[in-house]
């Protein structure tokens, strides 16, 4: 027996020093290897779980330069969790990995890494965010942390949150910035369960940041509270609130009250000084659901009646009424002189599949006098008629149509038959004048899903630059999964290899080609290009729009220069300088600015960057400074009379208090109504408050929106 022990522990010894060879000689290699080694080397590495692979691990890390292989190796230390002296190194590299790498990849693995990490990766999870580091570190950082809550973090939440917003200091005397709203609302998400009624209308009633009034109300009705429906209603009646929040108070009160909601509704609607937009449609929309015959033939005779706002409330509010005489009614609104109006009955009378107002429709198609009036024609039209022969015909006529809102919308429906027959009409629109119908051309063709696109699209791609240049790119990708980016060289030698046999590639072929595509894209070992706060630049078309508020005097947290803090302004003019000094040769830009009012470089056009327009554009940035209100609608609805433009780079740190419009509701809707056939980017950054506002337009057109304090 002991013999056999002995042996045993002989054995042991020898698969250990054997397997510890073997952990040393795939750390050498990896590090031999770097960015070119396997990615097999690092899961080998990590299996042995122990402090010597953590530390290779670790030392590997800061060797290599691709996203894939940073990406990986924070992987593999997220599996050291628990394995005794190993965990420690393990999570604190990928606490610095969190911090310190500016790849988000990078920095997401990392921090999902330690919200694996049981107790001490959640402990580093929340050192994070009690740190220095940036805000787009601690954010994710909460937001992990917050997923993992128990009642032992409900103090530092209450912290965090600080419902008061009391100005705190540091050790030394000075005053603390105010907290990122995206941390203070987390942070109320975490602790949200574990407040009482009174202390989630003490939220209500004294929390500045909307999100988190609304949050706190949709937790007390959740939780069924005594006190919801009257806080739902004091929160609607709020005049001092955005239309977003108070809209959320009209849907709780609602669900809380039912048909009792309606007599404040309609006094509301009426009122359009104190009633945002975004409130007076969701007030209609919920009259809708509620279904209260005694409101609807009160609102019924009310169609055609009143200011432009009230009758396109009544609109709203009765487009499910079966009634022929209101419908009637709704009809006439279609000539009505406000377009605001128009446009509320065409969207009602085509969600209602109105036969009868074709008539009416065609009409204000042949005859309006209004550009976007021929474009709601259109869409409603569409909407009514379907795929009707007689309506299809129509829209391969309208498809040539000299108004690009008008032509676009045409084209859109032409694809969505998805018969192949008008391919030649979407193969001429490819070739348009317009930027915005060739755009709209290549979401058609790649919709239509045929192979004898992918020949026009290849032969357009060399005409093109910047952002339609890669959409086209990616048009193709998406038909092809051939990996040939914006290279017209590597997709004419395909074609000409391929074209006659090719086939539209599958959705399981698809996904493989996607897979392989990014593992590509992180293995890349430069990301260059022009960027403004983080934000890549694509485009060759492009605005830059810039607040010069009064506020963009403020300080500017984790920024400064020389031995003082930044200003708001100055960071922005530094950013922007550095955006238009990268910006790829011949890009055509512009910049805008608004305050009170709106200026910009350029008086008309956007001019094609060169050495020399790039100094000129500097020496302009240079000498702006701040003062005034915020103007935002004004210097959007200027940026898009430009046609050129394709992407719109947006920094404001306020909400609108001046212009055309500033309910922020609205403003989306009318951006949205431009945007809907033009597909500009929208790209936006908001420094200090929420600015709900930034975020719908961004999000509305597929744009990227950054959050600093």
């Amino acid at each position: 027996m002991h013999h056999a022990r002995a042996l045993w522990a002989v054995c042991w010894i020898a698969a250990s020093l054997s397997a510890q060879d073997g952990v040393e000689a795939a750390i050498a290699e990896l590090r031999k290897k770097a960015d070119d080694a396997d990615l097999a080397l690092v899961q080998r590495v990590a299996s042995a779980r122990t402090r010597a692979a953590a530390e290779g691990l670790v030392a590997a890390f800061d060797a290599m330069s691709s996203i894939l292989m940073q990406r990986e190796i924070a992987y593999a230390l997220a599996e050291f969790a628990g394995a005794a002296d190993a965990e420690v190194p393990a999570l604190e590299k990928l606490a610095a990995i969190a911090s310190g790498v500016e790849a988000a990849e990078v920095r997401q693995a990392a921090l999902r890494g330690l919200a694996k990490g049981g107790q001490l990766g959640k402990h580093l999870l929340r050192r994070i965010v009690d740190s220095e580091a940036p805000d787009l570190v601690r954010e994710p950082a909460l937001r992990e942390h917050v997923a993992l809550a128990t009642a032992e973090d409900v103090a530092w939440y209450k912290q965090l949150w600080n419902p008061r917003q009391e100005r705190r200091k540091y050790a030394d005397g000075t005053v603390q910035p105010p907290e990122l709203p995206a941390i203070r609302e987390l942070a109320f998400e975490g602790v949200a369960d574990h407040l009482g009624e009174d202390e989630l209308v003490e939220a209500l009633r004294v929390e500045t940041h909307p999100k988190i009034r609304r949050a706190a109300l949709r937790k007390m009705f959740q939780r069924k509270m005594p006190k919801t429906a009257e806080m739902a209603k004091w929160l609607m009646e709020r005049v001092d609130f955005p239309g977003v929040d108070r809209a959320e108070g009209a849907r709780i009160l609602v669900d809380c009250v039912g048909a009792k909601a309606v007599g404040p509704f309609l006094d509301l609607a009426k009122k359009r000084d104190v009633t945002p937009e975004d409130l007076r449609r969701e007030m209609a929309r919920l009259i809708g659901e509620v279904a209260d015959e005694a409101t609807d033939k009160r609102l019924v005779k009310l169609i055609g009646k009143g200011k432009a706002h009230e009758r396109a409330f009544v609109l709203y509010a009765t487009q499910h009424v079966d009634d022929p005489k209101a419908v009637a009614a709704m009809r006439k609104e279609l000539q009505a002189p406000d377009p605001e109006v128009r446009r509320a009955a065409a969207a009602v009378l085509g969600k209602r599949k109105d036969a009868e107002s074709v008539p009416i429709l065609r009409t204000m198609l042949q005859k309006a006098k209004d550009p976007a009036d021929r474009r709601l024609a259109v869409e409603a039209l569409g909407a009514i008629e379907g795929r009707s022969p007689t309506w299809v015909a129509e829209l391969v006529t309208l498809a040539a149509h000299p108004e690009s809102q008008v032509r676009n919308a045409a084209i859109e429906q032409l694809a969505a038959t998805h018969d192949s027959k008008h391919l030649p009409v979407l193969f001429t629109a490819l070739e348009h004048e317009d930027w915005s119908t060739r755009f709209t051309a290549v979401q058609a063709l790649e919709s239509m899903r045929s192979a004898a696109a992918v020949g026009k699209l290849i032969e357009r791609l060399e005409h093109e630059k910047g952002r339609l240049r890669s959409r086209i790119a990616e048009a193709l990708w998406r038909l092809t999964g051939k990996p040939f980016e914006d290279s017209t060289t590597s997709w004419k030698q395909w074609w000409q290899a391929e074209g006659s046999k090719f086939r539209v590639v599958s959705p399981e072929e698809f996904a493989k080609a996607e897979q392989e595509r990014e593992k590509r894209r992180l293995a890349a070992r430069t990301q260059g290009g022009a960027k403004f706060f983080g934000i890549r630049i694509e485009s060759h078309r492009v605005l830059f729009i810039l607040d010069t508020s009064g506020s963009m005097l403020e300080s500017l947290y984790g920024r400064s220069f020389g031995k003082g803090g930044a200003s708001r302004i100055e960071v922005a003019k530094q950013e922007l300088s550095q955006a238009i000094r990268n910006l790829d040769e011949g890009a055509l830009f512009n910049v805008m600015v608004f305050s009170t009012g709106v200026d910009r470089w350029l008086r008309s056009g956007i001019a094609a960057s060169s050495e020399a327009t790039r100094e000129e554009a500097l020496t302009w940035v240079e000498r702006l400074g701040a003062a005034g209100a915020t103007n935002l609608f004004d210097a959007l609805k200027l940026a898009f009379s430009d046609p050129d433009v394709d992407t719109i780079l947006l920094l404001s740190d306020g909400e609108p208090t001046s212009g055309e419009i500033t309910d922020p509701f609205r403003i989306r809707e009318e951006v949205a109504f431009w945007n809907k056939h033009r597909r500009v980017r929208i790209d936006t950054i908001a420094i200090g408050g929420t600015l709900e506002i930034l975020e719908w337009l961004a999000a509305d057109s597929g744009g990227t929106h950054v959050r600093l304090r």
